[in-house]
């Protein structure tokens, strides 16, 4: 899952980066709101979250809210500050922040409040898709089972396998790949995707004698889930 965190204290947004990417999420970092809503205004598709302080130089994290529902980004917002009166939650949330987190914050909850808000989503509303007759990707759970097996994928593997499910039957290139599962300060990509398209297979479909995932010649990769 991509993370979007606009937040100019550096010691909690070190601290926040670490965790979160821990947590499997890809995050890129603003410190300057103007900067962190540039980001946001020209790649909204590929956010699937964001994390944005209120105060910030550059833009205030209220003005990149209002701003960016007015231009119809729906990403899910949650607003973090130190502000902590009702009528200041009211306001966050009136401009279009779907949550809103009091500073100081334990971090479990942050990440709670983040798989609540992606759970809501409607690429994630069908809970289960089956890729083979008994090897199914489970979104509310984000594990994939073979049968009644929980099968061990890395977090990018497995953000690469609900990418191609989400968009089932269409080819996905390997920038639209890597820009949702790696963050943009990576210099070098090389054949990274295809090392992790190589694993998911070798894990998944190795013995099954069907691989739903086709290599589209230089494009990038496709579900087929229909034998």
């Amino acid at each position: 899952m991509k993370l979007l965190l606009i937040e100019d204290n550096r010691v909690l947004a070190k601290s926040l980066v670490r965790g979160l990417r821990q947590e499997g999420f890809v995050v890129e970092h603003f410190l300057r709101g103007d900067d962190g809503e540039r980001f946001l205004l020209l790649h909204h598709k590929i956010v699937d979250v964001v994390v944005l302080d209120l105060m910030l130089p550059g833009q205030s994290g209220e003005e990149i809210c209002a701003n960016a529902r007015e231009k119809d980004i729906s990403v899910p917002i949650v607003m973090l500050t130190a502000k902590d009166t009702t009528k200041d939650k009211v306001n966050g949330l009136m401009i279009g922040a779907d949550d809103y987190l009091t500073k100081p914050f334990e971090f479990d909850e942050l990440v709670a409040r983040l798989h609540a808000l992606l759970r809501r989503q409607p690429e994630l509303q069908k809970q289960k898709i089956f890729l083979t007759e008994n090897i199914f990707i489970d979104f509310g759970k984000k594990t994939v089972y073979k049968g009644d097996t929980e099968q061990t994928l890395a977090p990018k593997e497995y953000a690469i396998l609900e990418i191609l499910v989400k968009n089932s039957g269409n080819a996905v290139t390997r920038e639209q790949i890597f820009d949702k599962v790696t963050d943009f300060a990576a210099d070098n990509w090389s054949n990274s995707i295809d090392v992790h398209i190589k694993n998911i297979r070798k894990k998944l479909f190795k013995d099954t004698g069907y691989d739903p995932i086709k290599t589209v010649r230089g494009v990038g990769y496709r579900l087929d889930t229909d034998e």
